[in-house]
């Protein structure tokens, strides 16, 4: 039977009287991508948020790796294998691409966190380990071409994907990527597709969170549907397409 990676049990969280979040349940399980979806409102952001430690949840468990996580600091939820991308670029403009990856690998260094980037006390052997994973990494982002450049002279996809390396770097058990897509022409989904089905197939799971729904479809083995902070419905691309309480939340309710 599959350990699963990220168990969230009956997640709440409220903003005074206002519920974002309401007795929410599901899992994802190692090497699986899940979609979590739903209209402007339904609490997506704040699902994210809850899970990577944000703001405490106000009940309900979250179990990563085993562990209960819910009263856990973000950095904590890191340690243990929680990695996750934003809504907007984060990045560290006059570090290299190289530097910034590199960083983004501190939480399992044995040295200290900026040793690797600027080559002072490094543990023995470590440097060479850290030098060839970023390599691996780079690649698989397509951007160990533009290692050496300056991250504030790369586009706006560019940094994107670097956002998502840096947090790779980190070997998560698993990955949250917050609406990666947003501002992506065609040719740069299709490129962001294949990056999260690499990441899948590593064996690192996903948790997408995303508006575009042609991304969704493809690249999801799952897909969790919310709206107004409730779990409405969650299966396969399949069964999401065609079920009438996804199409009317989306649409609204025929009269």
């Amino acid at each position: 039977m599959t350990t699963a990676v990220l168990q969230v049990d009956r997640l709440c969280k409220s903003f005074g009287g206002v519920h974002a979040i309401r007795d929410l349940s599901f899992t994802v399980n190692p090497g699986e991508v899940l979609g979590l979806i739903g209209p402007n409102g339904s609490g997506k952001s704040t699902t994210v948020n809850a899970l990577a430690g944000v703001f405490p949840a106000t009940s309900g468990d979250i179990v990563l790796a085993g562990a209960h996580v819910q009263n856990l600091p973000e950095y904590e939820r890191v340690a243990l294998g929680l990695a996750r991308t934003f809504q907007t670029a984060s990045i560290f403009p006059e570090f290299t691409v190289r530097q910034q990856v590199t960083l983004g690998g501190n939480v399992t260094l044995k040295s200290h966190p900026l040793s690797s980037v600027f080559g002072v006390g490094t543990h023995k052997g470590e440097a060479e380990t850290v030098v060839a994973r970023v390599d691996e990494i780079l690649e698989i982002a397509g951007l160990l071409a533009v290692a050496d450049a300056k991250v504030n002279t790369m586009s706006s996809a560019q940094q994107r994907f670097l956002m998502i390396a840096t947090a790779l770097a980190a070997e998560p058990r698993i990955i949250l990527l917050d609406e990666p897509a947003a501002g992506l022409v065609s040719h740069e989904r299709e490129t962001l597709g294949a990056l999260i089905k690499t990441i899948r197939d590593r064996g690192t799971a996903v948790l997408v969170i995303e508006h575009h729904m042609a991304l969704i479809m493809e690249v999801c083995d799952r897909i969790v549907v919310l709206n107004f902070g409730s779990k409405i419905c969650e299966g396969t691309p399949s069964e999401i397409r065609n079920n009438q309480a996804v199409i009317d939340a989306y649409l609204g309710e025929a009269a």
